[in-house]
């Protein structure tokens, strides 16, 4: 598993904070009471699947959605009682990629940041330049992945010392992927909080201070990355000989299996020594040992049932 970067001070200035903010679309909730805060220099994790409420909780904070209730604080700024003094403060990088299409891409980065007195235009350019995005041409004949990193180019260069992201790994390449991440935890080391959501929990466990599931609008889990792993234990993924099926497979309480055939996945709290006698009777041709990770923590809190 790879180790999280080490969190800030923890006497570091709060940068925002989320106290019981709830919200319903009709009868469905969004939010139930939410209350998570961040540091200066933190960056943070927002995970979960499908309709979790990642999204709505960061268009709560940029003042696209009002919460129903709660409160949000941006550096001392009430989010909900003022969001345009807030969103001063936030470089935000939606999830939607329908932009202005007529414009070209460095057109529609000085548009963008010129809502931020401390926006920075020529590092935006340079921003593009080192994603790969033309300048030149017109948003609309530029592909999913390229604007998404136009994106992200105007939300690290509007100056802003809050950075919300939704989902801004997406359609992104491995080469794209490290240099955002390179990014971002630059901003971080400079003192700006970083908030993003994300379903690419590799890109979570090695860029975030600390990451926080939700389900079903709530908070089910928030913490140190390598802390929240310890929680699920062990992996060994095996390699077996010839298929099996999962209730061939030998249980102990808090085993848990996942795979087919001949390729599976034990996750487990016991003693890897403790673990391979139970094994002895399947026909294994491999097997490798680890340290849970994320994505462990993921299939504990939401297994067969991820709403």
């Amino acid at each position: 598993m790879t180790t999280l970067p080490t969190s800030p001070a923890t006497n570091s200035t709060s940068a925002l904070s989320f106290a019981q903010v709830s919200r319903k679309f009709g009868p469905t909730t969004a939010l139930d009471g939410v209350s998570l805060a961040a540091a200066e220099g933190e960056i943070l994790g927002l995970v979960g699947p499908n309709g979790a409420g990642k999204s709505t909780l960061l268009r709560c904070l940029v003042g696209l959605v009002r919460p129903d209730a709660g409160q949000i604080v941006v550096r001392g700024v009430d989010a909900v009682q003022d969001p345009l003094a807030a969103r001063r403060l936030i470089g935000y990088a939606p999830s939607e990629t329908a932009l202005y299409h007529r414009m070209s891409a460095a057109e529609l980065l000085r548009f963008a940041i010129a809502f931020h007195d401390s926006a920075d235009l020529d590092q935006g350019l340079r921003l593009l330049d080192s994603l790969e995005v033309p300048r030149a041409r017109r948003v609309g004949n530029l592909s999913h992945g390229m604007k998404r990193k136009i994106m992200v180019a105007q939300a690290l260069a509007s100056g802003a010392p809050v950075l919300v992201l939704d989902e801004p790994m997406e359609a992104l390449d491995p080469e794209a992927r490290r240099l955002v991440e390179s990014l971002l935890r630059g901003a971080a080391d400079a003192g700006r909080m970083v908030l993003f959501s994300s379903h690419d929990l590799m890109s979570v466990e090695r860029l975030c201070h600390r990451a926080a599931f939700l389900r079903r609008g709530r908070i089910v889990r928030v913490g140190r990355g390598d802390a929240l792993a310890a929680e699920a234990g062990r992996v060994s993924h095996l390699q077996l000989r010839e298929p099996r099926l999962a209730a061939a497979l030998p249980t102990r309480a808090g085993w848990r299996w996942r795979g087919q055939g001949q390729r599976w996945t034990l996750s487990y709290h016991d003693q890897p020594e403790q673990v391979l006698p139970a094994l002895g009777g399947l026909p294994i041709s491999g097997i490798r040992d680890e340290c849970g990770s994320l994505e462990e923590v993921f299939d504990a809190l939401y297994g067969d049932d991820p709403a």
